[in-house]
């Protein structure tokens, strides 16, 4: 038949053993006052049912028994009894009634705001600016406050069986664990944030705020509540600091030379790869070669810039053509580009308007000017109707119309030079009569 430990106690008395029953249990250490020690193990290990447990504020008190956390005490005076001892009574049969003495551990814990705590890494952490795409590598430190959430997850996982476990123990303990999840977490949520180095120190509190909410679940896992974490310095080398400057210089002149260029395309109504295609098809047109030459540019440059099948066909029709120098050069371009049904001077492709008679070409929205390609229904950018209209009174007009056949305004093609019907004579747009013969024109 098992004894138990109620039982032990009882028969050590009566062989005479020496048993040190304690009436008050209590931790006054001065210590704790000045939050230097964070838990303590009282020295008293055997108790009976009439003890009286006191806890002072900030704290709480934990019975243990066989490593396992027991019955737990909050502040306020406590006479130990089988009905405030449940899960130790359960555990070592305490009888009810009368004085028993029992054998376990009490464990003090101290639960006041640690403040001002200081972190930092010891070593740079090797990272990429997300905007310049640039190593770096950043030092950081900072400032973090705790409590004790949690007291039998803090003694069973990080107290254990020391008897005292001290503020400096616990911020070492906390410190450690901090500078592993900045490690991990500070590179990835500036990336996520885009935030530069250059600019960090601007972004401090949004950086503490979610990198605290992303370590709050793992420290709850021991007990402890994260009540603070902030940055104070994220820093970079100067060398570091100096290369990324470079390059976001670097890119800022690009990007202004690109949008200058962009800007140049769109009111000359052509795109990158268009200009490409002009420079390469003027090359060739003012140098002299070989058919195989040329066709190799040409090959090149349908590889590469992927002009397409207009720009094939140029280049057969210059290749059976012979490649007669100058000539043959700008029968490409012809191919590649518009020929105005006026005058027939060859243009860029896109272009709104003939640069040598002003003839209107027909592929502008006639409600916002856009260029539009060939064969579209609607103009993709304001949505209005591509069919052409009359600009004075708005009528729909057949394609490559001269006139409009509701109010008869002339819509394309050299403008007709009015003449007296008398004499022939020309006369002025608008004249009443003719200033040769005098005939009334109106």
């Amino acid at each position: 038949m098992l004894i138990k430990h109620a039982d032990l106690a009882l028969n050590k008395l009566k062989k005479g053993y020496t048993m040190k029953l304690y009436d008050i249990v209590k931790w006054d250490d001065g210590e704790s006052s000045v939050n230097d020690i964070i838990s303590y193990k009282h020295e008293a290990e055997d108790f009976n049912t009439h003890t009286q447990l006191i806890v002072h504020q900030s704290q709480e008190a934990v019975f243990f028994k066989d490593g396992m956390a027991l019955d737990l005490f909050g502040p306020g005076k406590h006479t130990l009894s089988t009905q405030n001892i449940p899960l130790l009574k359960k555990l070592i049969n305490i009888p009810t009634g009368g004085e028993t003495p029992f054998h376990c551990d009490v464990f003090f814990v101290n639960k006041v705001y640690l403040a001002d705590l200081r972190w930092g890494t010891p070593t740079p952490i090797l990272m990429e600016d997300p905007l310049e795409q640039i190593n770096i590598h950043v030092g950081a430190n900072g400032l973090f406050g705790a409590h004790i959430s949690d007291t039998r997850k803090f003694l069973t996982k990080i107290v254990g069986t020391r008897d005292r476990f001290s503020k400096d123990e616990l911020g070492g303990y906390l410190r450690g664990k901090i500078i592993e999840r900045v490690t991990d977490l500070l590179g990835k949520t500036m990336v996520d944030k885009q935030v530069s180095i250059l600019s960090v120190s601007s972004h401090f509190t949004e950086l503490s705020d979610s990198i605290k909410e992303q370590m709050v679940p793992f420290f709850e896992d021991y007990g402890i509540a994260l009540d603070l974490f902030s940055f104070t310095t994220i820093k970079a080398p100067d060398e570091d600091l100096a290369e990324v400057n470079e390059a976001k210089k670097a890119r800022r002149k690009m990007d202004l030379e690109s949008e200058a260029l962009a800007r140049k395309r769109q009111r000359e109504g052509y795109t990158y790869q268009q200009e490409r295609g002009y420079d390469v098809l003027g090359q060739a047109a003012s140098n002299e070669g070989t058919s195989s030459t040329f066709m190799g540019a040409g090959m090149g440059l349908g590889m590469g810039l992927g002009v397409g099948g207009a720009f094939g066909a140029g280049m057969a029709n210059v290749a059976n053509a012979g490649f007669n120098g100058m000539q043959q050069g700008q029968a490409a371009a012809a191919q590649v580009g518009e020929v105005c049904p006026n005058c027939k001077a060859v243009l860029p492709e896109g272009a709104a308007f003939c640069n040598k008679c002003g003839t209107r070409l027909g592929n502008v929205c006639p409600k916002c000017g856009a260029v539009q390609p060939k064969g579209v229904a609607f103009c993709n950018h304001c949505g209005a109707s591509m069919k052409p209209v009359c600009p004075k009174c708005g009528a729909e007009v057949a394609e490559g119309a001269l006139f409009c056949n509701k109010c008869g305004t002339r819509l394309g093609g050299e403008p007709v030079k009015a003449t007296c019907p008398n004499c022939g004579a020309e006369v002025a747009d608008g004249a009443l009569f003719c200033n040769k013969c005098g005939t009334k024109l109106q």
